[in-house]
């Protein structure tokens, strides 16, 4: 089921401001519409609508950069009050305005500046992760390889490259790490409350066809969800949500962290990420294997003390990179699902106890 029977209508948003039309957001919208829930939806028009999904171009109004990224053009032409500002852009630039609407709107979705900086800055979650005793990889050796990320840019694999350190030039907006092999990551979708509480719903294996850090044209397959993890490794992530509770404030989002577990080594923290991840417009994470639905349960703010799953679906990406990257995430095109039955009730993780 899409949505539960019996929703309080009293106790959801009257109007929420929804940036970028991507395909995350087709269950978003779906919900707005069956709930009669005010919304308007934008997205920065740059040519490329890759991302864009083909069912919401009806409701979503393009600008240009200049009018999208400028604040005060929301400012002057919304003809309502947001409750919730819900932004799948995580890039510095889109995280940037949500913060600055958040904050003019003192919206329940409203966030610090020193989440501004975690969410969008690797080198800050980096450092953020060292202050807490969380496991990162290093920058390796001048005999090593790296991989290069924008410090603050996409996630995905947008803008990656891997070198030889020896060879590599530093930029001022690079973030490095030691290349690695890896057997898994583990893929947590979390649901933050009203109160700044993390609640992880379940968490998700992904494991590469060639134990890249991010395949390049091998499969790569995720299962969701995933139960069978080391005790060590989900307690180290587990002490990650305890402590950045204490750390930035963040309220009434669902979010994804990622952690990669090296090959014949340990787990590390990868990157953490202020939106949900793909797949979550088929509920993959939710309605799709397990009796809930997230988006319900971050409007009402009645979260899941334990859930009952009735399927585990794992999806396979036969060619997963786009031929113009070395990493990243391509299209649907080459993406094989398999759904089968599974039944257990799970008990959530949350940072209230």
């Amino acid at each position: 089921m899409l949505f539960a029977d019996g929703i309080d209508k009293n106790l959801l948003p009257k109007n929420i401001l929804i940036l970028n039309g991507r395909r995350k957001w087709e269950t978003l919208v779906e919900f707005c519409l069956e709930y009669d829930i005010n919304f308007k939806m934008f997205e920065v028009d740059v040519g490329d609508k890759f991302n864009v999904s083909k069912k919401l171009e009806l409701y979503t109004i393009f600008l240009p950069p200049e009018q999208y990224y400028n604040p005060q053009y929301y400012i002057e032409t919304l003809d309502f009050v947001p409750e919730y500002i819900l932004n799948c852009r995580d890039d510095f630039s889109g995280t940037t305005l949500e913060y600055q609407l958040s904050t003019h709107y003192n919206t329940k979705t409203q966030f610090d500046d020193r989440a501004l900086k975690f969410f969008t800055s690797k080198k800050e979650q980096d450092r953020v992760c060292k202050l807490m005793n969380i496991p990162t990889l290093d920058e390796g050796s001048i005999d090593d390889k790296i991989i290069v990320k924008l410090d603050k840019g996409w996630g995905g694999g947008t803008g990656y490259k891997s070198v030889n350190k020896r060879d590599y030039i530093p930029k001022e907006n690079d973030f490095i790490q030691r290349y690695i092999d890896y057997d898994y990551s583990i893929i947590q979708q979390v649901l933050v409350d009203n109160n700044g509480d993390y609640h992880i719903y379940n968490h998700t294996i992904g494991v590469p066809g060639d134990g890249h850090i991010v395949g390049n044209n091998v499969p790569f397959m995720y299962q969701f969800p995933h139960v069978d993890f080391p005790k060590e490794e989900i307690d180290i992530i587990e002490d990650f949500y305890k402590k950045l509770k204490e750390n930035i404030t963040v309220k009434n989002r669902i979010v994804s962290t990622e952690f990669s577990k090296e090959r014949n080594g340990k787990l590390h923290f990868q990157e953490y990420n202020s939106r949900p991840f793909g797949q979550f417009e088929i509920g993959t994470y939710d309605w799709d294997i397990g009796k809930f639905n997230t988006l319900v349960d971050l409007f009402t703010n009645k979260v899941q003390d334990e859930i009952e799953y009735y399927q585990q679906i794992t999806t396979v990406y036969l060619d997963n990179v786009r031929d113009d990257k070395e990493f990243g995430w391509g299209t649907y095109d080459g993406l094989k699902i398999i759904r089968l039955p599974y039944s257990e009730t799970i008990k959530t993780f949350n940072t209230k106890t």
